[in-house]
């Protein structure tokens, strides 16, 4: 029977983490798979350990404590490095995972024979209040020129809503811990230049909460298009000689169009 893997890196999430543990707690595999639930408190000053530590007697739970802070590409670099599993999602400490999105992300990725299936996920207010009018929503892309052409022009982006096999992630490295930021982007546009396209899967996975300790809100990226083509900008420096082997010159100049 297949194994996922759901990856969590925690760092002063004490207020969420109970939550994020529960909500993957109470999916729905039909006896289909098993989950494993890997845990990596990242060196945490607050009680999300304690709190991480009162879900270890669940059979599905792994947990594990780092001495130093590393950041979370690294904590999930970890996390993936001690799975047991033939599939991986991430899920932050301060989201909440829905009932059956594993089961119909694993039923895609089986029937599909895809390496990489993803869905949409819905904002939150830190009380878990739905943010009306503020959904993600995906796109079906059908090739991954497209997609990498779609990324680098700021018309599309990928969190961590995506369920991927083992081999994908570990095939192009695990996410790049020298980067501050945007990790899933740049993981995402490795798996693309694989040639691997996504299949979408129409429908929300989990609850993405706003609050005021969010990464993205502390790095000024929160709601920020200036910051975010930067990062863009950024990772099209580190990849242009990849691309330029994958999409068309008029796609190209595209992406240069818009990164001016």
């Amino acid at each position: 029977m297949h194994t996922i893997a759901v990856i969590t890196p925690v760092h002063n999430a004490s207020s969420f983490i109970a939550q994020c543990i529960r909500s993957v707690a109470r999916s729905v595999t039909m006896g289909k798979f098993t989950i494993e639930h890997i845990i990596v408190d990242d060196a945490s000053t607050d009680r999300s350990w304690e709190t991480i530590q009162s879900f270890a007697h669940l059979e599905h739970v792994r947990t594990h404590r780092l001495d130093h802070r590393s950041g979370a590409g690294h904590a999930r670099n970890f996390a993936v490095s001690c799975a047991q599993a033939d599939y991986v999602f991430c899920l932050d400490a301060d989201d909440v995972l829905f009932q059956n999105s594993l089961h119909t992300l694993y039923q895609a990725i089986q029937a599909s024979g895809r390496e990489w299936v993803y869905g949409d996920f819905l904002r939150c207010e830190e009380d878990l209040t739905y943010r009306m009018g503020d959904d993600y929503y995906g796109h079906a892309f059908t090739s991954a020129p497209q997609l990498l052409t779609s990324l680098f022009t700021g018309e599309h982006f990928f969190q961590q809503n995506c369920l991927y096999h083992k081999t994908l992630f570990d095939s192009v490295g695990g996410f790049d811990e020298s980067l501050d930021g945007a990790q899933d982007f740049d993981l995402f546009v490795r798996f693309a230049l694989q040639g691997e396209t996504p299949l979408y899967v129409p429908g929300p996975l989990y609850l993405h909460r706003f609050h005021p300790t969010n990464m993205s809100k502390m790095s000024g990226r929160e709601g920020n298009l200036s910051a975010h083509k930067d990062d863009v900008r950024r990772f099209y420096a580190k990849y242009q000689t990849h691309l330029s082997l994958v999409i068309s010159p008029e796609d190209q100049q595209k992406i240069e169009l818009y990164l001016q």
